[in-house]
């Protein structure tokens, strides 16, 4: 039932390969036994290539037309080149044959898969529970968690992980697995609590350090998250995954010498990847080393040319040095690379603001709009183009419709109510300005940054001053 093949008698392989190959070519036809041929589709199926594998199981169906197991071969064929219907009939058709067979119904419930019927393919792969042996159970229970992904349903997924964990000879695969399911789930407190006390158990575990580490990360808990790092690390040192990451939460804790330090450390094992050297860069631009983060950028390029933070990130720096003309070619080819990323646009927009080519930055928010209508950046940056032209009506309509994508922020709304201010409607900005306040007080320090004038109005002044002192009780 298993696919995962283990060519440990490749010769054997090779020699059935060659001697098919050689009946084809002298046109003549010899005998294969059915598990030769089983053996020689397996083999060209689990190395995709498809041609070789219809060219053996046509043989093998006029060879040994009675032979199940050839037949499963051959829907699973036929679902690989789009067949789906037919390659369900026909497995309809063998287990009327052989009702107890649970590799019909595990090749069913894969078929199913691939026509994105997932429900379907978990009840085939339930049918297999109860038919398969022990040393299979961890391969039907992780086949009914990946059809829960799918569906998005995270949390049942877990359980039928967690179940093939209980009897894995091999769990490291599945202890990640288990740690993407908790992070879709945005279950990381009940992630974190699942790897404390599987390492309790198993403290060598490289997956589940590097998943409580993770976990760590994703609740902004950076110092814990580098500890657990060091101990995948401590477990094997070449665990490349463990430095790239324990280098990111080196940079969220704004230490990027020591994240560049890290990243370095990781190359003794591996040779950089193109999104590894754009990082670097990225550590040292923060740290205001232009000419270092330039040089990374360019060898991230040389890497990978098709890599578009890079370019992007050689246009953000030309733009601080003032050379914004120079700047716009570079997020240009960003955004020819990835042209669904709002970041990129945003960029590409406040370049176009600092040229006065305002119709080009109407472009970019409009182009995000269509694409992301919740970036939240997306409508602050549209209304302050006009708020820069003195056009706070069109800034206050373009809030407002932000608003209709983005009830609940606040930063918005906070922005709105600056905006009104500034277009001397006093009622309705204070009236904001409190829905702002209930839905996230810390937010007004932005306004306050913004627009340091708002405190000369006294009504809004006192709306804050009432707010802070409610704060305060």
């Amino acid at each position: 039932m298993s696919e995962d093949f283990q060519w440990e008698d490749d010769f054997q392989v090779e020699e059935l390969a060659d001697r098919f190959d050689k009946m084809i070519k002298d046109g003549m036809e010899l005998y294969f036994d059915s598990e030769e041929l089983e053996m020689l589709i397996d083999y060209y199926q689990a190395t995709f290539n498809s041609e070789k594998s219809r060219q053996v199981l046509d043989f093998a169906i006029r060879m040994h037309p009675y032979s199940n197991k050839i037949k499963i071969k051959h829907a699973r064929q036929m679902a690989t080149e789009g067949f789906y219907m037919k390659a369900i009939s026909l497995l309809n058709e063998i287990e009327i044959t052989e009702p107890a067979d649970a590799e019909i119904l595990m090749t069913k419930g894969s078929v199913y898969s691939m026509m994105m019927d997932f429900q379907k393919a978990v009840s085939e792969y339930e049918k297999a529970l109860v038919m398969v042996d022990d040393d299979e159970m961890e391969e039907v229970y992780s086949s009914i968690a990946f059809e829960y992904e799918n569906m998005g349903a995270f949390d049942t997924a877990l359980e039928y992980l967690v179940k093939a964990l209980e009897i894995s000879a091999y769990p490291e695969q599945l202890l990640y697995e288990i740690g993407m399911c908790y992070e879709m789930a945005s279950q990381l407190e009940e992630s974190v609590e699942f790897f404390t006390k599987y390492l309790d158990k198993q403290p060598s575990s490289v997956a589940s350090w590097f998943n409580l580490a993770l976990s760590y990360h994703h609740l902004e808990l950076f110092e814990k998250a580098i500890d657990a790092f060091e101990y995948a690390i401590a477990v094997d040192e070449a665990c490349i995954p463990a430095y790239l990451s324990m280098a990111q939460s080196y940079a969220s804790m704004e230490n990027f010498k020591k994240a560049i330090e890290v990243y370095h450390d990781s190359f003794e094992y591996e040779k950089p990847e193109a999104l590894t050297l754009y990082y670097i860069g990225e550590c040292y631009e923060k740290l205001l080393d232009y000419g270092k983060a330039l040089e990374f950028y360019h060898k991230a390029i040389e890497l990978d040319e098709n890599l578009p933070e890079p370019w992007a990130g050689i246009g953000v720096i030309f733009d601080e040095e003032g050379k914004t003309k120079i700047a716009i070619n570079y997020i240009e080819k960003a955004i020819e690379l990835d042209q669904l990323n709002s970041e990129f646009l945003l960029i590409q927009a406040d370049m176009y603001i600092k040229l006065q080519m305002y119709d080009k930055a109407k472009e970019c928010f409009q182009r995000i709009e269509q694409i992301d209508p919740q970036d939240i950046d997306l409508w602050k940056e549209y209304a302050n183009m006009h708020i820069l032209k003195g056009e706070t009506e069109k800034a206050i309509q373009i809030l407002k419709t932000g608003l209709i994508h983005q009830p609940e922020n606040a930063s918005i709304i906070y922005r709105l109510a600056a905006a009104l201010l500034l277009n001397g409607n006093q009622v309705q900005a204070a009236y904001y300005l409190e829905n702002a306040l209930d839905l996230n007080y810390e937010g007004h320090q932005e306004l306050l940054d913004y627009f340091p004038g708002i405190t000369k109005y006294p009504k809004i002044l006192e709306i804050l001053e009432k707010y802070s002192a409610s704060r305060q009780k």
